[in-house]
């Protein structure tokens, strides 16, 4: 079994080595991370406009960070891919 686990991983090393996604990826050493996005709260007085301006603010970047983290995954799942095609084609 130690050979076989061993085996596997030495081949998802070299075929992943040959991948050519471009882009940002959330691989970790301990599995899938998730998001690190702040989810902002919205604001108890709406008639602050400070506080509602910070809010769309911050709502913004909770979007954009959530897009990066899905493209970021997107290209995982193509690495993968790519190195299961590798691997069945040899």
């Amino acid at each position: 079994m130690k050979k076989l686990t061993v085996f596997a991983g030495l081949m998802l090393v070299s075929a992943t080595a040959g991948a050519v996604v471009f882009g940002g990826s959330n691989l970790g050493l301990f599995g899938y991370p998730e998001a690190k996005c702040y989810k902002p709260t919205r604001p108890y007085d709406l008639s602050d406009e400070y506080a509602v301006n910070r809010y769309n603010s911050d709502i913004r970047e909770y979007k954009r960070c959530l897009t990066e983290y899905v493209e970021n995954a997107n290209n995982d799942m193509k690495r993968i891919r790519e190195a299961v095609e590798e691997a069945l084609d040899q």
